[in-house]
């Protein structure tokens, strides 16, 4: 008589890498060579990554932070367009004119500075952004 031992295979469930160049290549797409169009490649990354069984938190939260953070930009430039247009009927609104072109390109250097962090494996998080997406 033969007793069968049952063995449990534990299989180690392999963890996601984490890949920093594609969640570095979210906040690189605020560079306007891509357009108006920019804040849907951190969406679409976020929404694939989302729905993987092996997802990347990395890569998965830097894609979420960077289309929020491309999304308050557009909103935020379109308003202060709005308000500089308003206002430059009364003149005083032409002050407010560098302004309007001085926060895209800030922007712009904030998403590049954050996209060569998480490149080089450090941690980034956008004031503001990071805090809101985590709640």
């Amino acid at each position: 008589m033969t007793t069968a031992k049952s063995t449990k295979s534990t299989k180690s469930k392999s963890l996601p890498q984490d890949n920093p160049q594609l969640a570095a290549l979210a906040h690189f797409s605020i560079i306007p060579i891509i357009g108006p169009f920019s804040p849907a490649i951190p969406l679409l990354i976020w929404l694939l990554e989302r729905n993987k069984t092996e997802k990347s938190e990395l890569v998965e939260f830097h894609a979420k932070q960077a289309f929020f953070f491309q999304l308050a930009i557009y909103v935020i430039t379109a308003a202060l367009g709005i308000l500089v247009t308003i206002l430059s009927i009364i003149v005083i609104g032409l002050l407010f004119i560098p302004f309007l072109i001085l926060f895209p390109v800030v922007a712009i250097i904030y998403g590049i500075y954050g996209g060569v962090k998480v490149w080089n494996g450090q941690e980034f998080r956008y004031i503001f952004i990071a805090d809101f997406i985590e709640v």
